[in-house]
């Protein structure tokens, strides 16, 4: 199959294009995330071993996979870590955030032996409407997820503390991930993104040195006033007379 030399261009186009888009895209901090954690310090450094009120859980590392609308899903394993005599309970975390790095939707599902308690699919813009902040979007949300879980242990009469302590661990766990996710604005160079081709400043941009110049006409002295514009005489019988030029100065040796 050929390709024309403007099929050739349009290709080669396309490829230049989309590292830069790529790195648009939010990406999960994962270093930063290990930190708060205390360190990826558990199963060879791929689980964050931590305690909460007591109860010792486990976090492992979340899988990140990009979306069609160019955001990512994140989806995270917690153990509760119950002890060697007793069988470890398990949950799951899922966000998605959209290609400006906002969260769009949250989901978890708890499982303890063999009882399995879901909640439903939180969404930002249904929790506090589009005028909220993303911020308050985003703590909304984790709250909502949290109190329907608890809400549903309740339900299953639940009273062990690390079990109790569950959806706290899930929202300890929720509100680490949505920090941990940042928006990159940068090409695949590392800088920014160039300005446009017209050079226009942004609105509220201060003028440049060569604007301001440009802007503000050159002010004339007095003497160059004059020379523009001599007065007007007027003779005995009220003609304009024509002024007459200044005497060139003689050189002293002349005199």
């Amino acid at each position: 199959m050929k390709i024309f030399p403007l099929k050739k261009a349009v290709i080669l186009g396309a490829f230049c294009v989309y590292p830069a888009v790529v790195l648009a895209a939010p990406h999960l901090d994962e270093e930063f995330l290990g930190k708060k954690f205390g360190e990826w310090n558990s199963k060879g450094g791929d689980a964050a071993h931590y305690t909460i009120s007591g109860s010792e859980y486990r976090t492992w590392k979340p899988h990140v996979t990009p979306t069609v609308d160019g955001g990512i899903f994140v989806s995270v394993r917690i153990d509760h870590l119950r002890g060697l005599l007793a069988s470890n309970d398990h949950a799951s975390l899922e966000l998605s955030f959209g290609k400006d790095g906002e969260i769009l939707s949250a989901r978890s599902t708890i499982a303890l032996q063999g009882r399995k308690i879901t909640s439903d699919v939180i969404k930002g813009a249904t929790s506090l409407g589009t005028v909220a902040t993303p911020a308050d979007r985003m703590m909304k949300m984790g709250t909502d997820l949290v109190a329907e879980l608890a809400a549903k242990l309740l339900r299953e009469k639940v009273s062990e503390p690390g079990r109790v302590g569950f959806p706290a661990a899930l929202q300890h766990n929720y509100n680490l991930l949505c920090l941990a996710v940042h928006h990159s604005d940068r090409t695949a160079e590392g800088g920014p993104v160039a300005p446009s081709a017209e050079g226009k400043q942004k609105p509220g941009a201060a003028p440049t040195e060569a604007e301001t110049t440009a802007e503000v006409p050159a002010e004339q002295s007095p003497a160059q006033e004059d020379r523009a514009a001599p007065p007007l005489q007027i003779d005995v019988q009220g003609k304009p007379v024509e002024p007459k030029s200044a005497p060139l100065p003689v050189p002293a040796k002349q005199r």
